[in-house]
């Protein structure tokens, strides 16, 4: 067993690998940096501050099962931010799985994690390991919330909303127009019904600013609560502080469905990324944690009961660093109480990843029991 450096950053060149990174190197976790070019992840990693006190090694490795499994031999837990992850999960999640390695990545795409789940997910709960998919701001922090509310006797229903400000990445971009063409479904009656398409409606702020919210590929929160035993109905929305954004997805959507669908495989990935191009022409700048803030609201019924929580947020892709860098410490160390496609807070505890994330100062939240 590899215990030097148990954790594994794959994507480390990655915008939001770099902010594992950080985070790993604020805990105190010996990491590995991998990637498929060692001079980017160089020089992404010195833009990390205070590298210079981080262990870490930094290994050049191809995206095929044969080559991440001699990555990943010996090692405890693989931080996986390479997207689109619809495209690209299933090799890591392989060569995780051959090497007895726990499995984390930052989608929060359905068709992604329903995948995963179906090719590996009995397997990973046989061998006793977990996959954790969303361990991000986008939707961990939203499912931290309903936990809360669940924690009520009585409650059934989640209607979840997010409030964000944020310029995605390149990769999440792509991927933003990549869930367009896949399904997402939300849960009704313990049933998950899929949307017939991009369905917008509308929220108010807590300011009283409306926004147009969009299901937004429905969120990985239907799927994690499609098991519980609780939870009838869960659905969830998001609007976007930048309006143009769900715009673009409607643009999308209608030019997906009347010209693109019909192209090959190939030339259609092609011809998303360009689209993506156009949102997110290069790596962003680092978040201004005074700009970014992003709110997340549950509001919980069931017959005669109600509560609302509301988390308030900076920095989505720093959450979404110390979420991966605080996940990974736990499993580099603890053998994890479940096993299977869990979600963040099955595993690690809802209040325990809320401890994490306000020990940074990164998110406060306010439980209500409204009747």
């Amino acid at each position: 067993m590899r215990t030097d450096f148990p954790v594994v950053i794959y994507g480390a060149s990655g915008y939001t690998g770099r902010l594992v990174a950080e985070h790993l190197r604020e805990l105190g976790m010996p990491f590995v940096a991998a990637g498929r070019n060692r001079e980017r992840i160089e020089e992404s990693l010195r833009l990390v501050p205070g590298i210079e006190s981080a262990r870490y090694e930094i290994v050049e490795v191809e995206h095929t099962v044969e080559d991440l499994v001699k990555l990943f031999t010996g090692r405890k837990v693989v931080c996986n931010t390479v997207g689109p992850f619809m495209r690209y999960n299933l090799e890591v999640a392989e060569a995780c799985l051959r090497t007895g390695v726990h499995y984390l990545d930052t989608t929060g795409e359905q068709s992604a994690i329903l995948q995963l789940d179906e090719h590996f997910g009995r397997e990973f709960a046989k061998a006793g390991l977990v996959m954790v998919p969303s361990t991000a701001y986008m939707y961990g922090l939203s499912e931290i919330g309903a936990r809360y509310c669940l924690e009520n006797p009585g409650v059934d229903s989640l209607r979840m909303h997010g409030i964000g400000n944020a310029v995605p990445t390149v990769a999440s971009a792509q991927t933003i127009l990549d869930a367009v063409r896949h399904p997402c479904y939300y849960l009704k009656d313990r049933e998950l019904v899929r949307y017939p398409g991009i369905e917008n409606g509308k929220i108010s702020t807590p300011s009283g600013e409306v926004l147009v919210t969009s299901n937004w590929g429905g969120s990985s929160n239907p799927i994690w609560f499609r098991n519980d035993g609780r939870v009838r109905n869960c659905k969830m929305d998001v609007a976007i502080w930048n309006q143009e954004l769900y715009k673009k997805e409607l643009e999308l959507e209608r030019a997906y469905k009347v010209q693109l669908q019909w192209l090959p495989e190939g030339q259609l990935r092609g011809v998303l990324d360009r689209m993506a191009t156009g949102i997110t022409p290069a790596t962003p700048p680092r978040e201004a944690r005074q700009v970014h803030r992003s709110i997340d609201i549950c509001f919980a019924t069931g017959n005669n009961v109600a509560v609302k929580s509301t988390i308030f947020s900076t920095g989505g892709y720093l959450t979404t660093g110390l979420l991966q860098a605080y996940a990974a410490t736990r499993l580099a160390v603890e053998t994890p109480r479940v096993t299977g496609l869990r979600s963040p807070s099955e595993v690690f505890g809802h209040r325990e990843l809320m401890g994490a994330l306000q020990s940074f100062g990164y998110v406060s939240i306010k439980v209500e029991q409204v009747a």
